[in-house]
């Protein structure tokens, strides 16, 4: 059986900033119009949506945009820059400047997109002044923008699924709260977070992405397992679709225990594939694996300490 995957973290990089970027774009479950009349109405998550059987989680931060706002962006430690959908910037009455654009590089390709200016950019005790920021048509759940790592340095991102909160504030280096888990990582190009981790024994390097819906898997982290006979069950063919609706080749299969620090991930099915957004880390080379969503989204408390350079983490 074949598969096609839509709602993939799509990582992009800012070619003339040399930085990355993960955007996520949500496969949505209509309900069909016979059954909205008797269909409950459920208040959904404003800014912190869980992992469930049936969706893919999702972190959104209020942010204002030259005194307006807020307005809901997706959270993105993929992103190295923030991105605001075209209609955001016509809501905003801002213009886009013909003489400044940007080619991202996606998980499967690239695209050209305009970009606009800003004058001020806030979310919790991130305050950014004088920002030329990339211009997308959506964004996952449709949410206004994409709120990257770029200022993040030292700035502690505290989400909690329970409760449905997020706070951004900057880091007094405090240590995890009682009861949770502390995983070291380390910042790759600065701000991207990567975590020395094992999938079914084999030493991997683990990118976490907030941005990403799915946990993606590298060919060599594949062939390792395959040469451990790690991998039970058959491997489904799945088609990538990212930027500009280009396509990979890939397989999704079910992935052996990862475990990150003292943390222990079971029960995931990744996709694994020669897929673009490792060449873009540099990590295409050496088992890799970026988690995404389906996984982080099932915790209780996330937090990503900059300053401490690590996640505290409730399960």
């Amino acid at each position: 059986m074949s598969r096609t995957i839509l709602a993939v973290g799509t990582a992009l990089l800012l070619v003339a900033a040399h930085a990355t970027i993960a955007q996520a774009v949500e496969q949505v479950n209509s309900i069909p119009g016979s059954a909205l009349a008797s269909a409950e109405v459920v208040p959904q998550p404003l800014y912190a949506a869980s992992t469930t059987l049936d969706r893919i989680g999702r972190i959104v931060a209020p942010v204002m945009i030259d005194g307006q706002g807020p307005f809901r962006f997706i959270v993105d430690t993929g992103a190295n820059q923030s991105v605001l959908t075209t209609g955001l910037a016509t809501r905003l009455g801002l213009t886009q400047s013909p003489q400044r654009t940007l080619t991202l590089n996606g998980v499967t390709g690239s695209t050209l997109v305009a970009t606009v200016n800003v004058t001020t950019f806030s979310t919790g005790d991130l305050v950014q002044q004088s920002l030329t920021l990339p211009l997308l048509d959506n964004v996952m759940g449709g949410a206004d923008g994409i709120l990257g790592v770029y200022g993040f340095e030292g700035q502690r991102i505290t989400v909690n699924f329970d409760k449905d909160s997020i706070r951004i504030a900057r880091s007094h280096n405090e240590p995890a709260p009682s009861g949770f888990y502390t995983v070291q990582a380390r910042l790759r190009f600065g701000r991207l977070i990567v975590i020395d981790g094992r999938v079914g024994g084999i030493p991997v390097k683990a990118v976490i992405d907030t941005g990403a819906q799915r946990t993606l898997g590298n060919v060599a982290l594949r062939a390792a397992l395959q040469k451990r006979r790690r991998v039970h069950g058959a491997m489904e063919a799945t088609t990538v679709i990212g930027l500009s609706d280009h396509e990979q080749a890939a397989d999704y299969m079910t992935t052996p225990t990862i475990h990150l620090g003292a943390v222990s991930i079971t029960d995931v099915d990744a996709i694994y594939g020669d897929i673009d957004v490792f060449r873009l880390w540099n990590l295409q080379d050496r088992p890799a694996m970026l988690i995404g969503m389906d996984v982080l989204g099932t915790l209780s408390t996330l937090v990503i300490d900059y300053r401490r350079k690590e996640l505290q983490i409730l399960p």
